[in-house]
């Protein structure tokens, strides 16, 4: 079994690519005990981390851990997956695609990714790249999630800011920002290509396990609501039509 880990529905999102492209029995653990991600410190990730890794292998009995979130993956996994021998998968970018992308490039991601991902660093030096973050976006995107209505006012106030108008490609560097794609195109008057490392995370599950004839997929939280979990399985069952 492959569990995966996350504060809310970006996790989920990585989930549901590798439920619709592979034979394999999946668990995705909510942290929402502990959302957001995005502003906590790396020694509280770290923790908060362990005690879900622990948390999997005790009750799912995984043999293989997804870091979910990019935030997770570029804060606390290189500390994280020396505490155990099975493998621990973090979500990554791939340069070489990202390089392919059209220039006037925004890097849209939380402030820990943004602060600890050295490609995005090294990107922002150059001219025709641009970052945002918005506070606390993810954790309102799981607080409405069937009214992403609501998501796209918030975006509108970001980018329609006049630094963002010649933006062609943006490179989602949260997991939860799949779930707004569509309201993200409608604060723009031309077409965005986008990228994300969804895919990239998809191969290296299925270069790691030998695929079954049947499969599963499983939902917990940390900290246990029957309305997020309804919400959680009616989302999946949503975006499996």
């Amino acid at each position: 079994m492959v569990g995966f880990i996350d504060s809310g529905v970006g996790g989920l999102n990585v989930m549901l690519s590798c439920y619709k492209s592979l034979n394999e029995d999946f668990v995705f653990l909510c942290d929402n005990k502990n959302s957001p991600y995005g502003n906590k410190t790396q020694k509280k990730l770290f923790f908060v981390t362990k005690n879900n890794i622990d948390y999997l292998i005790k009750h799912y009995n995984v043999d293989m851990v997804v870091l979910a979130c990019n935030t997770l993956s570029f804060t606390i996994y290189d500390d994280i997956k020396k505490l155990y021998n099975i493998k621990i998968i973090p979500m990554k970018f791939n340069e070489e695609k990202i390089n392919k992308l059209n220039k006037d490039v925004l890097f849209f991601a939380t402030k820990n990714t943004i602060k600890n991902n050295n490609l995005i660093k090294n990107k922002l030096n150059k001219n025709g790249y641009k970052k945002l973050y918005i506070k606390d976006l993810a954790k309102k995107i799981d607080n409405n999630l069937f009214y992403l209505e609501n998501i796209e006012k918030i975006l509108k106030k970001h980018l329609k800011n006049k630094k963002y108008k010649n933006i062609k490609s943006i490179v989602l560097g949260c997991t939860h920002f799949l779930t707004i794609k569509n309201q993200i195109k409608n604060c723009f008057e031309n077409d965005i290509l986008f990228y994300d490392n969804i895919s990239e995370v998809v191969d290296i599950v299925k270069n790691n396990i030998t695929e079954k004839n049947s499969k599963s997929f499983h939902i917990a939280l940390t900290d246990y609501n029957y309305a997020k979990y309804v919400e959680l399985k009616a989302y999946i069952y949503k975006n499996l039509r």
